[in-house]
């Protein structure tokens, strides 16, 4: 199996890369496809980085002449296999490219797909054995402008968010064309919301789609909150204490983050996860109670959310916030924490429970922390917990496998 995953397989573990540790655990030999990942090698590890630019400058030379000679874009033939692998975990970053996300260039991203499928050939297609069978299963949109039907004896479409967070900058209306072609050739497209389940079938009308949710390691996180103890950077923290885990980008609601501090300054509020441009805080950093702990150890993560007397899901109101399955809810369920959110369509049903609250508007936030933070221990934790478990990564791609026609779990 083959995950071309938007995200390095070092970055946060999300949804790439638990399901690829799911498929290794069943004796599945898994090829990780990611991006570069320049910050990892720019960590201590010179010879790393330079190995790294020099192998994108070749394929970028590379890329380029197979936009001027045709016949080089062939696709590759394929080896005989050499009977059954060991299960294995196999990592291929792809060459540094052009920020295409970043400006609206319809010609950039031409040459990045051209160099990626130069590399894609090098490095993994002509290891493709013709006589096994092959599933790919892709998490960005771009790869529609890269691979080709026959690549892999099944490719299947993973959905994971609004096509806007991988477009960026760039057009819309492209990517859009990338994902129609990209499904065109996939035999099965998952999806993690029900809003991009609407979105995908009126685009392509009685094509399989399948919903599958995000989840937790419900197991792991419990051995992990229970053997590891308090962060040694918020010991000395006052509760009550309100905190988020997670990547934090332009769909984090930093401007309600720094109300909630300012107007609550009995709790202390505690922000773990790497920021993209450090800009989107820079006016918030002054706030006595509210810390921005960046980076952690995704190992660390249950140790943090255990410290915390609530959750939160601060998001910015929209399309990502409309169409979004976040992975932290049932992370947040497992160590049956409670859960204030700002309104989310695939979080409906959790609110109807009682096991989360929506909170609408600053002042709303306000009142529904306070209700939280008030919250007697009793039976809505174990509900939580149950939650959590029965969204389990395990059974997710169980759900993926029988979907593919791939043998599951007995």
């Amino acid at each position: 199996m083959y995950i071309f995953s938007p995200i390095p397989y070092s970055f946060l573990h999300q949804r790439p890369q638990k399901i690829a540790d799911q498929f290794v655990k069943r004796g599945i030999p898994l090829t990780f496809i990611e991006p570069c990942g320049l910050s990892e090698y720019l960590d201590g590890r010179k010879k790393g980085l330079v190995r790294l630019v020099l192998y994108s400058i070749l394929y970028q030379a590379i890329g380029f002449l197979s936009l001027l000679i045709p016949g080089s874009r062939s696709t590759p033939r394929r080896r005989r296999g050499r009977g059954s692998a060991e299960p294995t975990l196999s990592i291929v970053p792809m060459p540094m490219v052009y920020p295409s996300n970043r400006v609206d260039s319809g010609l950039l991203e031409k040459v990045n797909a051209a160099i990626f499928r130069q590399a894609l050939k090098r490095r993994v297609l002509r290891f493709v054995c013709e006589d096994e069978e092959s599933i790919a299963i892709v998490q960005n949109p771009f790869w529609g402008l890269v691979l080709r039907r026959g690549d892999f004896t099944t490719i299947a479409y993973d959905c994971l968010d609004e096509i806007t967070l991988f477009s960026g900058r760039a057009s819309v209306e492209r990517f859009e064309g990338y994902e129609r072609h990209l499904m065109d050739i996939a035999g099965m497209t998952f999806v993690t919301a029900e809003k991009l389940e609407e979105r995908l079938l009126a685009i392509a009308p009685g094509r399989p789609v399948v919903r599958v949710p995000n989840g937790v390691d419900f197991d792991w996180f419990q051995e992990c909150a229970a053997r590891g103890g308090m962060p040694a950077d918020i010991q000395e923290t006052r509760h009550p204490v309100a905190g988020y885990v997670g990547v934090l980008r332009a769909w984090f609601d930093y401007d309600l983050i720094g109300h909630l501090a300012l107007t609550m300054p009995d709790v202390s509020f505690i922000i773990v996860g790497p920021i993209d441009f450090d800009f989107r805080n820079a006016h918030l950093r002054t706030i006595p109670n509210l810390r921005w702990l960046g980076r952690r150890e995704y190992g660390e993560m249950p140790r943090y959310i255990s410290a915390f007397d609530v959750c939160l899901i601060p998001f910015v109101a929209g399309e990502v916030s409309q169409t979004t399955n976040p992975v932290k809810l049932f992370e947040y369920f497992a160590l049956g924490k409670p859960v204030v959110s700002t309104p989310m369509h695939e979080l409906l049903p959790f609110r109807n429970d009682g096991l989360l609250r929506f909170a609408q508007g600053r002042e709303g936030f306000v009142s529904a922390l306070r209700e939280a933070l008030a919250e007697p221990a009793g039976e809505v934790q174990d509900r939580r917990r149950e939650v959590a478990r029965d969204h389990s990564w395990h059974a997710l791609t169980e759900l993926m496998l029988s979907s593919l026609n791939v043998g599951a779990d007995p």
